[in-house]
């Protein structure tokens, strides 16, 4: 069964530019939320181990930041009460719950990247043009998940046979962790120069078919963000916390901005539901 993360990476290039462009770009909260909404199914499609504990540390950082603005920033016209003789605002307050939520949104469609384009999609772009930074790239991402497992793993067995406790057990695991990293790559370099790596041209291959889906998929993303920038651009779905609480009425050109990048982030799942029911249906004629 086809889903969308297996669309040539072309295509979901282009979906993640436009979706991540439009997510940084807008001060709107009703392309922050939609974003955020799309970003959360996608994530939940693509990783089946993801859990309420995936989103825990996201609803930490989110309340920190949400708090933490209105106790700094004192701007706003409405103040709600005071602590020290400084003020807490509701338009500091919203600003606060507006940037957590961005922040949150973000680091997801990021992270779904992450668990979408894997090495070989990374060097698809790279191979030919920066052979040795998509080379950095893709070791980097090897070696972090590796990185982070070897920690995990090295922490536990101090814990148990060490005898240990505290921060030191962490250092101690930590230390020991770069030093393996460093042996590893000092190896990894001496094994890349036996081999001849760098003495001669690299040879590239992919195995990647631009079909008519892509094209299609790659049609519809390039449509619906242009209808989502457009409100951008003309300034129509302008939105202000500060001092007071301002937005432009809904017209016909930010509604249709609204539902443009509501159907944009929800592009995957939507894939990903009719790739499910084709499957059942082709099954059922078995």
């Amino acid at each position: 069964m086809n889903t969308f993360k297996n669309l040539h990476p072309i295509t979901l290039m282009c979906y993640f530019l436009s979706i991540l462009t439009i997510s940084m770009f807008s001060f709107n909260p009703v392309f922050v939320i939609s974003g955020l909404f799309g970003a959360i199914l996608y994530l939940l499609m693509i990783n089946n181990k993801a859990s309420i504990k995936t989103f825990v540390g996201y609803l930490f950082l989110f309340i920190i930041i949400a708090i933490t603005n209105p106790l700094f920033s004192h701007n706003g016209a409405t103040p709600l009460f005071f602590i020290n003789d400084s003020r807490i605002t509701l338009e500091a307050l919203l600003y606060g719950v507006f940037l957590s939520t961005m922040i949150i949104e973000v680091m997801l469609w990021f992270r779904c990247f992450n668990l979408t384009f894997d090495n070989e999609k990374l060097m698809y772009f790279f191979g030919k043009t920066f052979p040795k930074l998509g080379l950095i790239i893709s070791m980097a991402l090897h070696y972090i998940p590796n990185l982070i497992s070897e920690y995990k793993s090295i922490l536990s067995v101090q814990k148990t046979f060490g005898g240990k406790k505290g921060i030191g057990v962490y250092i101690k695991s930590f230390s020991a962790v770069i030093t393996q990293s460093l042996e590893n790559s000092i190896e990894k370099s001496n094994s890349m120069s036996a081999r001849g790596y760098g003495k001669v041209k690299r040879t590239y291959y992919s195995n990647f078919k631009f079909t008519k889906y892509d094209l299609l998929y790659l049609v519809i993303t390039v449509v619906l963000f242009i209808m989502s920038a457009t409100s951008i651009i003309l300034n129509t779905a302008y939105f202000n916390f500060y001092p007071t609480i301002e937005m432009n009425s809904i017209t016909m050109t930010s509604a249709l901005s609204y539902i443009a990048f509501l159907l944009l982030s929800l592009l995957p799942f939507v894939f990903q539901v009719k790739e499910e029911i084709k499957w059942k249906y082709l099954v059922s004629k078995i």
